[in-house]
């Protein structure tokens, strides 16, 4: 049986110093998506505009900057650069993907999943930001 494993994005809201992954970003969605994941998912990553995948421990420094700067293929780049490093750590056979994110990532990454031959679901596709945090509460009101 395949393992899950999410795919998250980060969020805008972030401290004004170095702190892990966990603790760096404190949007409420953010937030929520970290909690949703640690109750459904084998294991998850990251995914921000600067560093590409993150893992969970991973101490982050404050930064600015957005993919919806980068040209095209710049955010083609990013996309492949984060799906390899991906790999170095999941097999497409072994595990199924549940891609969490804004459109402007998801239209980068799923391309490179595919290729790489990934199974993977986007389970909030569609959803704005209000209705994925009542998604995830909806979610994690259901898991008590």
């Amino acid at each position: 049986m395949k393992r899950s494993i999410g795919l998250l994005a980060t969020g805008r809201k972030k401290l004004d110093h170095p702190a892990p992954v966990l603790e760096f970003y404190t949007s409420p969605l953010f937030q929520k998506s970290m909690q949703y994941a640690k109750e459904h998912y084998d294991r998850f990553y990251f995914y921000n505009a600067k560093d590409g995948l993150l893992l969970p421990n991973q101490t982050l420094e404050p930064y600015d900057l957005s993919i919806k700067t980068f040209s095209i293929m710049e955010k083609k780049v990013w996309a492949r650069n984060v799906i390899d490093t991906f790999l170095k750590y999941e097999s497409p056979e072994e595990v199924i993907v549940y891609l969490h994110g804004g459109k402007v990532y998801r239209d980068h990454l799923e391309p490179q999943l595919e290729q790489k031959g990934f199974e993977y679901e986007i389970p909030m596709k569609g959803l704005g930001i209000g209705q994925q945090l009542a998604w995830f509460d909806k979610q994690l009101s259901n898991s008590e």
